[in-house]
């Protein structure tokens, strides 16, 4: 390289002068803007010197040698600047950069965040053995191609009947025995037929709750538990979400309302059966099902205000006879249930504490026309509830404590009328109104130790119940949870439906009638929890428990009366329960794993005279993986098992079949009456179905936003394994006939959508 006379010149007279130091400064913007530049490196080369600009695109070298220099600016996403500079013996020099825009490709990558899935979310009201799900983790579930959300807590201690439930069973107990709460306001039978489970939509809910009676702060007033759920928060811009599928169409909507912080959330649902199904097959059930969800929300008084508006409305009919093509016009059942709840509420935090209240109604309509072998009886049951809560909670750094007091009125009726003079005709009618105090403190003890105790009073049927709780937590480490806990509840209504007769998954509802009726005792249980709760790191949960529990004033319609509901018999019983469960969770980039063991035994009795429950599954067995591939496209496999499953004989002719696709519908034809058919009486063989599901997400810009749409569909019992639902007798030749399931195909497809 070939230097200037005058650069030799100037190099020699600064040797000659002897050392001396000066100072290179100034700024970094872009070219473009002008805007200054942070962190772009600005370096000398030759003597390896270097400084990054501040915020305002500032920098500055000191100790500089006098003499020529190279000067380098570089920063990602711009040309690098390069020049000769200099520099003097004494003061600095200035220089400021203007860089050119450069965009710097990189090569496209995928971040996987873990799936999200149930017992690995920390947000729970308590600990394990209590669980709960936000709608995110469900929607992950590797069993559910939908999501349904009591579907999604099944598993261990939480028993539904494969394919076609026909309610949710905690703990060994009866549908009618767990508790139904949309954000504290009471709902009553859920619950939809013909191919959809919950009537609660999921996409206007956050997340669901399963609340035992060994951690309730607020009074139940259900002996197996209570499953809450917790609506969608309205968003700071308007959404949609839905889905259109082989089951049902579903759209929810919220957003804000002006810019006072208030804001709304709206949803519908309507299911399928009758509309994909073939018309000319008597057996196919027909008719609606729908559910409807709205919410206002706004800040009032320093707090926060709603109201809640919720719907469900169910219209079922099947052939009440099987194998009778030759009939001409064929008699049918029909099934109609109906339920509605209002409620308002106004919540305030404060520094210490919270105040909140709750006033609310709640009803639940049920009708049928059964046409039993003598003549045909119709049902028509209702129940109306009132009520208000006031609920005051203060803390502390190391404790709580809350106050709670509930006023309640129940009305309900239940009415049997028949179309002969000699057919059964029955009323009960009752006015129950229960009030009832609370009070609990929960308080550490030392760093790993927590005390939860409680205890409720309530005025009810001319007398005072008490029910004492408490709950014991100890921590050894951050990753094992150990806990203790007692209860014991009580429940001023209870239901006239037979939880043995297989019309009940057709017309999964529970018909009340309150404590203040002719003959209607006041349930009472008692219930013991030992469980232990391992989270050894992230993405990573194990959960066992064990329980016992007795009750008694059951009140039993299956010993009494052999049709689907009481027809004016019923007696008196208890039940002895206890069992132990076993759940895990791990979630990794790409996999998801869910699995669930439960073993319960479960009798009830009734004089001398006892047997197992239908609902009582000696061994159930659930498993799961969904795997992503890639982002937008996920795979699931999941199998459910049960052994140890009994049933009652039906002794006549029957049809059934569990809704699918390939036979579009379900089926249900015949009119059982188990007679004098021993309860329980026979064991079924092992149930295992093994269901296969795909989704794919595209996801596209919409309006400035960014829009998602995903096809979903799912095959059922793969491997083709005949299930059983029950056995019939031939009433001809005395012999017993399987009854099967059938749901070998198509289970589910659809499109959902998120805006």
């Amino acid at each position: 390289m070939t230097r200037h006379p005058w650069s030799l010149a100037w190099a020699l007279l600064l040797l000659l002068a002897g050392p001396a130091h000066a100072q290179i400064a100034g700024t970094v913007r872009e070219a473009e803007s002008g805007l200054p530049i942070a962190g772009a490196a600005v370096s000398v080369t030759d003597l390896r010197r270097s400084a990054l600009t501040d915020t305002s695109g500032r920098y500055v070298l000191d100790g500089i040698p006098a003499g020529p220099h190279q000067l380098n600016v570089r920063m990602i996403g711009h040309l690098a600047h390069g020049l000769h500079v200099l520099v003097p013996r004494e003061g600095g020099l200035q220089i400021n950069v203007a860089l050119q825009d450069a965009p710097l490709p990189l090569h496209p990558f995928q971040v996987h965040a873990p799936p999200l899935l149930r017992g690995l979310e920390r947000e729970q009201p308590a600990g394990f053995p209590d669980r709960g799900s936000s709608i995110a983790a469900l929607q992950n579930h590797p069993l559910l191609s939908e999501p349904d959300v009591f579907q999604g807590l099944e598993g261990g201690d939480v028993e539904m009947h494969p394919e076609s439930p026909d309610g949710v069973h905690l703990l060994g107990g009866a549908s009618d025995q767990t508790g139904f709460r949309l954000d504290g306001i009471p709902v009553f039978s859920p619950y939809h037929a013909s191919g959809i489970t919950s009537a609660w939509n999921p996409d206007a809910l956050s997340r669901l709750d399963l609340v035992s009676s060994t951690h309730a702060p607020d009074p139940v007033h259900a002996l197996s538990g209570t499953i809450d759920g917790a609506t969608l928060r309205p968003r700071e811009r308007s959404a949609a979400e839905g889905s259109i599928s082989t089951s049902q169409m579903r759209i929810t909507v919220d957003g804000p309302l002006g810019a006072g912080g208030a804001g709304y959330v709206l949803s519908t649902r309507s299911g399928f059966a009758g509309l994909i199904t073939r018309k000319h097959e008597p057996s196919h059930l027909k008719g609606e099902v729908g559910d409807w969800l709205a919410k206002l929300q706004a800040p009032v008084f320093g707090g926060e205000a709603q109201v809640l508006g919720y719907g469900n409305s169910n219209e079922i009919t099947a052939t009440a006879v099987a194998e009778s093509a030759t009939v001409a016009v064929l008699p049918r059942n029909d099934f109609e249930w109906h339920g509605d709840s209002m409620g308002a509420a106004w919540k305030r935090d404060f520094e210490s504490g919270s105040l909140r209240f709750l006033t609310w109604s709640a009803a639940a309509d049920e009708a049928a026309r059964w046409s039993r072998i003598s003549a045909p009886v119709d049902l028509a049951a209702t129940r109306r509830d009132l009520g208000f809560r006031l609920a005051a909670e203060r803390r502390s750094e190391r404790a709580s404590m809350n106050a709670d007091l509930m006023v309640e009125r129940s009305q309900t009726s239940y009415r049997i009328d028949s179309d002969s003079l000699a057919g059964p005709r029955w009323l009960l009618e009752a006015q129950s109104p229960v009030v009832t105090a609370t009070v609990g403190r929960k308080q550490r003890i030392g760093a790993r130790v927590e005390l939860d105790l409680g205890a409720s009073v309530a005025a009810a049927a001319g007398d005072l119940f008490a029910a004492p709780r408490g709950q014991l937590r100890w921590s050894p480490t951050d990753h094992v949870t150990l806990s203790g806990g007692y209860s014991r509840t009580h429940q001023f209504a209870q239901s006239l439906r037979n939880q043995e007769s297989i019309v009940g998954h057709v017309f999964p509802v529970d018909a009340y009638v309150g404590s203040g009726a002719p003959g209607i005792p006041v349930a009472a249980s008692h219930l013991g929890v030992l469980a232990a709760d391992v989270h050894p790191r992230p993405g990573m949960h194990a959960g066992l428990q064990a329980y016992a529990r007795s009750s008694t004033g059951l009140l039993l319609v299956a010993p009494r009366d052999g049709e689907p509901f009481s027809t004016g018999g019923f007696t008196i019983g208890s039940e002895e329960s206890w069992g132990a469960t076993v759940e895990a969770a791990m979630s990794s980039a790409r996999v998801g794993l869910l699995a669930s063991y439960g073993f319960q035994h479960a009798r009830l009795s009734y004089g001398d005279s006892s047997y197992v429950p239908e609902y009582a599954i000696a061994h159930s067995i659930q498993g799961g993986v969904i795997v992503f591939p890639t982002a937008s496209t996920s795979a699931r496999l999941g199998v459910s098992a049960g052994i140890g499953r009994r049933t009652t004989i039906v002794p006549g002719a029957i049809e059934w079949e569990s809704c699918n696709l390939t036979n579009r519908g379900c089926e249900f034809a015949g009119t059982p009456d188990y007679g004098s058919e021993r309860l329980g009486a026979i064991l079924l063989p092992p149930y295992c179905r093994l269901d296969f599901g795909l989704r794919q997400q595209w996801r596209l810009p919409v309006a400035g936003r960014e829009a998602a749409i995903s096809f979903f569909g799912a095959i059922s019992n793969v491997l083709g394994r005949t299930n059983l639902m029950t056995y019939a007798r031939d009433p001809r030749t005395g012999r017993l006939m399987g009854i099967e399931l059938r749901p070998s195909s198509p289970l589910v497809a659809g499109l959902d959508w998120r805006f």
